[in-house]
């Protein structure tokens, strides 16, 4: 059903997105084939686009749809080794609307995101590291 706060997307928001579907199609398909810098380059910009996208769809009464650009934002830079980035986005996207089944998916993202910031620290840490 429609939500009478829902406003359509504007023209700017449209072209955001359409700008950021290149980009993440370009950053999957330079991972697939192994060149793993190019692509977390993409994954970065892909990120910062999603962060941007996410508060304009707030904005327009669209809180669900916000909340998923915030976990796509975070997992392009848990891809772009941006962890503490993802940390956060995940936290951020957690505190928002979520379908169940979402928040918990969500919520396995976050907690492998923090073992891998975890060990990260670690390793650097560690003397030999």
């Amino acid at each position: 059903m429609h939500n009478p706060k829902t406003q359509p997307y504007t023209k700017t928001l449209k072209e955001i997105m359409r700008r950021k579907s290149e980009i993440l199609s370009k950053a999957q398909a330079f991972w697939e084939i192994g060149m793993t810098e190019t692509a977390q380059l993409l994954w970065l910009s892909a990120a910062t686009y999603e962060e941007h996208i996410a508060p304009m769809l707030d904005a327009l009464g669209r809180e669900l749809e916000g909340a998923l650009h915030r976990i796509s934002a975070a997992s392009c830079y848990e891809k772009a080794g941006d962890l503490s980035r993802a940390v956060n986005l995940y936290r951020a996207a957690l505190s928002g609307p979520l379908r169940e089944d979402t928040r918990q998916e969500v919520e396995n993202m976050l907690g492998a995101c923090l073992a891998a910031l975890n060990r990260r620290s670690i390793h650097l840490s560690a003397p030999w590291g």
